[in-house]
């Protein structure tokens, strides 16, 4: 019924999330897991890939292993959410906005989907986050913590292989799929998460690259306040790493948000003010 999938490279995770997933998946539940050992040997979209080719059900839940499930028989409630007409990717958290600039899954709180028990690696803590409103939101972006999807709809689309390392991914798959089928949020399978993200150079590298081959038109209503801040923490991203020059302000223009208003206009410009007149501090930071 269902192939999980798993990209690992901790031992201690994946013993301890393969026996709560015997725990909790379900009675009788028809499931395999593909461990794909992945200690930096290859891209996820690469181990994903490979995994997906191995598996034998028609049902595939794409996850990260440093994970548990809260939510007991949740095999059967995946399973209805998947066999669902124009069903994509089914996930636990995601965004229903794409804005122009570069960024992740998540964009700002009111169109952010998520439903997870959110923790840190030492296990010392977690909290539980819900912001969905139905049992199934619809939205654009998934977070690749959980990705579950149809065999036949995975074929479609596949993970981008040119996308190297272990960041975009799922915006990258998310986004195609969402081209052309619904993807979902859901809020009755509920996980543990051990870890957050890592929002570092090849992160932002990711993210705009994504954003030039997919852009931004995904059917929604623009909200300029949503894409003046999302820009303007493009910038601040940008340019920790990149140096404050002409090539790379110009670079950043191709994503200036759209219809934006007078004050809005004039903050993003006090922005690259402030940017180009302490530009040797900031540049003499980028070449550390």
């Amino acid at each position: 019924m269902l192939s999980i999938i798993i990209s690992s490279y901790q031992k201690h995770y994946f013993d301890q999330l393969t026996e709560n997933i015997r725990e909790t998946i379900g009675e009788d539940f028809r499931y395999e897991i593909i461990q794909i050992w992945n200690p930096n040997v290859m891209s996820i979209t690469e181990a994903y890939n490979s995994g997906a080719e191995k598996s034998t059900f028609e049902n595939l839940l794409f996850l990260h292993e440093d994970i548990i499930f809260y939510t007991r028989n949740w095999g059967n409630k995946l399973l209805h959410h998947l066999q669902k007409e124009s069903t994509g990717i089914v996930g636990v958290a995601g965004s229903s906005y794409v804005p122009f600039a570069p960024s992740s899954w998540t964009v700002a709180e009111k169109y952010n989907s998520v439903y997870i028990l959110q923790g840190n690696k030492e296990n010392t803590e977690f909290f539980h986050i819900n912001s969905t409103e139905e049992n199934r939101t619809e939205v654009f972006a998934v977070d690749g913590v959980f990705m579950a999807i149809k065999k036949d709809n995975y074929d479609k689309f596949r993970f981008d292989e040119n996308l190297k390392g272990f960041h975009g991914y799922d915006l990258d798959f998310s986004l195609r799929v969402a081209r052309k089928i619904q993807n979902f949020v859901i809020n009755d399978i509920l996980i543990k998460h051990f870890s957050g993200g890592n929002p570092d150079k090849k992160w932002l590298d990711a993210n705009i690259s994504i954003r030039k081959k997919l852009g931004s038109d995904f059917k929604h209503k623009i909200d300029p306040d949503v894409e003046k801040e999302v820009f303007q923490g493009f910038l601040y991203n940008y340019f920790r790493y990149y140096q404050v020059n002409r090539k790379n302000i110009l670079f950043t223009l191709q994503f200036y948000p759209k219809k934006l208003n007078f004050r809005d206009h004039l903050e993003i410009l006090k922005k690259y003010y402030q940017y180009i007149r302490y530009s040797g501090n900031i540049n003499k930071r980028t070449e550390n």
